[in-house]
């Protein structure tokens, strides 16, 4: 690993890593994991998850944004996923930040909460929607993945 680090010190890279639901508890551990073996160093890494599930517990969570300056987890209006699993179960918690958009995403408004569950953003529902997981920005998430990330995100087609 040693030749693959100073190749990339040299070039100064910053590496973006998102993902979504799932996807975006695995960016977060695979950032902290990458700043950990000081593969880059935590500034010159940026995370950006969707609809994330809380993924680690309060020491994790503590450390990711130590270790991780450039972090949001953005979350749509109701959705279920990143109230999940339930907040004490297991102490699972969120890192910071949140953006949280409040809306249906196709406008810029949204709220930035720089605590790790701060109830000024999602934490403050206790409704839920499966609808508002499956879509953000106006791209049904799932099914634009299924059709191989082409076509129209708002609508996919070829699809079953």
């Amino acid at each position: 690993m040693g030749k693959l680090k100073k190749h990339l010190e040299a070039l100064r890279y910053t590496i973006l890593i998102v993902g979504h639901s799932l996807g975006g508890a695995m960016a977060a551990l695979a950032a902290s994991y990458i700043e950990k073996i000081k593969l880059f160093d935590g500034n010159n890494i940026k995370v950006v998850t969707f609809g994330q599930p809380r993924t680690g517990d309060r020491a994790f969570a503590d450390a990711h944004g130590k270790q991780l300056p450039y972090t949001f987890r953005v979350t749509h209006d109701h959705d279920i996923i990143p109230h999940l699993p339930v907040k004490g179960q297991k102490q699972y918690y969120h890192h910071k930040s949140e953006a949280y958009y409040n809306n249906d995403m196709t406008t810029a408004d949204y709220i930035e909460c720089d605590d790790e569950e701060s109830l000024a953003c999602s934490d403050r529902y206790i409704d839920a929607s499966w609808n508002d997981h499956h879509r953000y920005f106006n791209v049904y998430i799932s099914r634009w993945g299924e059709a191989g990330c082409v076509g129209d995100p708002a609508n996919p087609t070829g699809v079953p």
